[in-house]
């Protein structure tokens, strides 16, 4: 099987809640909501996209299924947008409302930055927010495309011996332009005021995927493409102002080669509940600046 999207279903509507692309989100908490997996231009909109009189700050996630949290993908967990919302309120003393607008769809980075140039909905959240999630890592990997550098149309089976250094530099150079320009158009929203900039990198859920013996070519081309992807995203964040999350090496070790195991859930692919505590804490490793010392 050659695709490993973060969100398969694409045609079952959603209800609000935390997860990442097409199918009934989990009952959301009273200072929580999330749109629907229907395009963003379709997405219901909010009264107000700041803190409301009951909260102080307003943290804003953004991205694809791997903060959303579907129940359909973790049934009964809690996100790790929502742990981290609870920790920035016992780190700065206010009380926190969380918009988790990430989306169950297959979202890639062109669609987020379709998003950022039209989706008044994600565009008012994210100018008024002071702690933004930004989770966009997964979809766009060779591996989940037809028109990458390596294997190209393949169908549903991987090629792993095309996957080489050079077309993995190449889907480097054609992609790195698309990820610097959302984390900047992100930060320059929230130009000149104090917010908590996040994103997470992307861990490997090809090893160790059960009934999935991926040879050992396999664990090295998937291996090398997180790597140089995670290397790709975090210097494009960092040069726009956000803080990287390295969930990568909590997920699968140092070398990046360690199966991920029970941090996914059920279908290999999303956090499961203790995956989503552990992306939580190293959020909260990464502190709150600059709202909290």
């Amino acid at each position: 099987m050659r695709y490993r999207w973060a969100a398969i279903l694409l045609s079952v509507p959603l209800i609000a809640g935390c997860g990442a692309g097409g199918s009934a989100s989990p009952s959301e908490s009273a200072q929580s909501t999330s749109p629907s997996s229907v395009p963003a231009t379709q997405a219901p909109t909010s009264p107000t996209t700041t803190a409301n009189a009951e909260t102080d700050l307003l943290l804003v996630a953004v991205g694809d299924s791997i903060p959303f949290n579907s129940p359909d993908d973790c049934p009964g967990c809690t996100a790790f947008v929502e742990r981290y919302g609870d920790a920035v309120a016992a780190a700065t003393g206010q009380s926190v409302q969380v918009r988790n607008l990430s989306e169950r769809n297959n979202l890639q980075v062109d669609g987020l930055l379709r998003e950022l140039a039209s989706d008044q909905v994600r565009i008012d959240a994210l100018s008024n927010a002071d702690v933004i999630v930004v989770g966009i890592a997964h979809n766009d990997v060779p591996w989940n495309r037809d028109d990458d550098s390596c294997d190209g149309p393949s169908g549903e089976t991987v090629d792993w011996s095309k996957y080489t250094d050079a077309c993995i530099a190449a889907e480097v150079e054609k992609f790195t332009p698309k990820y610097a320009s959302v984390y900047q158009q992100i930060a320059e929203l929230r130009a000149g005021k104090p917010t908590v900039l996040r994103t997470i990198n992307r861990y490997n859920d090809w090893i160790g995927w059960p009934g999935n013996d991926l040879p050992p070519e396999g664990i090295a081309a998937t291996a090398a493409v997180v790597s140089a992807w995670n290397e790709m995203i975090c210097s494009s964040a960092e040069a726009n102002g956000f803080v990287c999350a390295d969930i990568s090496t909590r997920f699968n070790g140092g070398t990046g080669t360690d199966p991920a195991g029970d941090l996914l859930a059920a279908d290999y692919t999303h956090p499961s509940e203790q995956g989503n505590e552990v992306i939580a804490q190293v959020l909260v490793e990464l502190g709150a600046a600059p709202l909290a010392p």
